[in-house]
This record gives structure tokens, sequence and C-alpha cells, in this order.
């Protein structure tokens, strides 16, 4: 896919990771997940969503690691906005990763499996 100038070309598949941590707080929640991730191995993520006024949508940040093997790291920082989509949230994240590479990522959480889907794209 490409937009003005911009190219977008899929990293992989669609990946599903599971949630393994929900905290609520007054004007933001912590979401933490991990899975395996094609690309980046073994995943652990937190995703930082802080409310917007109406408390349906808002900015997230966030940290990732990934392992693939004894060799091989993965780090990324990413930062997007959220919303609520009836019971999931939906966030649009740019990530910049160790490698040098930045990802959009196209993230669907599913509150009621307790997990989250991630499409990956990377931005050249």
């Amino acid at each position: 896919m490409s937009t003005n100038g911009i190219t977008l070309q899929e990293r992989q598949g669609q990946t599903t990771m599971q949630i393994t941590s929900v905290e609520f707080r007054d004007e933001e929640t912590m979401i933490t997940a991990q899975g395996e991730m094609g690309t980046y191995g073994t995943v652990y993520t937190s995703y930082l969503l802080k409310y917007d006024s109406t408390g349906n949508g808002g900015t997230v940040s966030g940290q990732g690691r990934g392992v693939v093997d004894k060799e091989t790291f993965f780090s990324g920082k990413f930062s997007g906005v959220w919303k609520r989509d009836g019971s999931n949230i939906l966030m649009r994240n740019l990530v910049n990763i160790s490698d040098g590479t930045t990802n959009l990522d196209l993230i669907t959480v599913n509150t009621g499996q307790r997990s989250l889907s991630i499409d990956v794209y990377v931005i050249d």
C-alpha cells in the first residue's frame, strides 16, 4: 500500500497475543501482553492508555521486547491513539524498532477473549 510517498509493507501475517494483566487507574489503564510474533520471536509488551475527556479514547504509549534466540533481541517504543469499538479497543501506533525500522501497528484488543490481534506494517 502506498499513500502520498509513504509505503506500507506487511512485515508478517496477523499475530494474536494473550493479555497477561490489566490495571485500571483514574485517568489511564495499563495493559500487558505476551505472545509469539514471527519476526520478533517471543514478545512482551505494555500499553499505557490515557483517557480523553469522553473516556472512550485517547492516547497510547508503551514499549515492547522481542527475543528470537540467544543472539537476536529487539526492543521498541511506540505511541499512538486508541478508541473503543463496543467492548473492543482499537489502537493505531507508530513504533520505533531497535533495528532502525519504523512500524505501523494496527491493534484490536478483544476484551472478552483476553487477547489482542496485531497487523504490523513497515513504513518506508
